[in-house]
């Protein structure tokens, strides 16, 4: 029996953390019964400047990727690996590029309630499929809700101290010098950038497994 530890360190409007948890699931499956998986998700801002309420996302994508033209491309690409990882990706000019501190505060209090994972992926389908704002406090309920989590995991993920305990990650993870989403820490040795393929993610973890025999 091998024990793996994943970190995933991911911001939930980061559509590459979204394809890279469905391929890293798909090799897990593969991995078979002799292996023990915790996945922890950790936070990342891939727009740590971005304002509270948010930005449209045409405005503020298109600036960044350098045009209008550029930023469809990018859309219709990630669209069609999208179909291929069975994820579907929907996009209209009333969407949103939210401020994603509230989310990870809301990660946080799910993962103490052990409905971490649920919650992310109701999050990614929330925001990537169903166009919904989560930035939005009512709307990070409403997922919350719709996953099994209670009042209680709620009103923690409001309070300070989950506040105080989410900056801690997210500058403890900068000081690392973990620049990108997503990246994966397996048994705190081993990093991996990137959304690789099941089949890379399947050797990864073999090979790591078999290291810490």
């Amino acid at each position: 029996m091998a024990d793996l530890r994943i970190d995933i360190i991911s911001d939930v409007i980061c559509p590459w953390c979204y394809l890279g948890y469905s391929r890293l699931k798909q090799a897990i499956e593969q991995l078979g019964d002799d292996y023990r998986i915790d996945i922890r998700w950790q936070p990342f801002e891939l727009h740590p400047d971005m304002p509270l309420e948010g930005a449209d996302r045409d405005t503020y994508l298109g600036e960044r990727f350098g045009s209008p033209e550029k930023l469809n491309e990018a859309t219709h690409a990630l669209q069609q690996v999208g179909i291929e990882a069975g994820i579907q990706f929907n996009f209209s000019e009333k969407d949103r590029v939210p401020n994603t501190k509230l989310a990870h505060q809301f990660v946080l209090a799910a993962t103490k309630a052990n409905l971490a994972t649920p919650f992310v992926l109701a999050l990614f389908h929330a925001y990537f499929t169903n166009g919904k704002d989560i930035g939005l406090k009512s709307i990070l309920e409403e997922t919350a809700l719709s996953i099994g989590m209670q009042q209680t995991d709620i009103e923690y993920a409001l309070s300070d101290k989950a506040q105080s305990i989410t900056e801690k990650k997210l500058t403890h993870l900068r000081s690392l010098d973990i620049n990108s989403a997503p990246t994966y820490v397996i048994n705190d040795k081993f990093m991996v950038h990137g959304a690789h393929d099941s089949e890379s993610f399947l050797k990864v973890l073999t090979d790591i497994a078999q290291k810490d025999i």
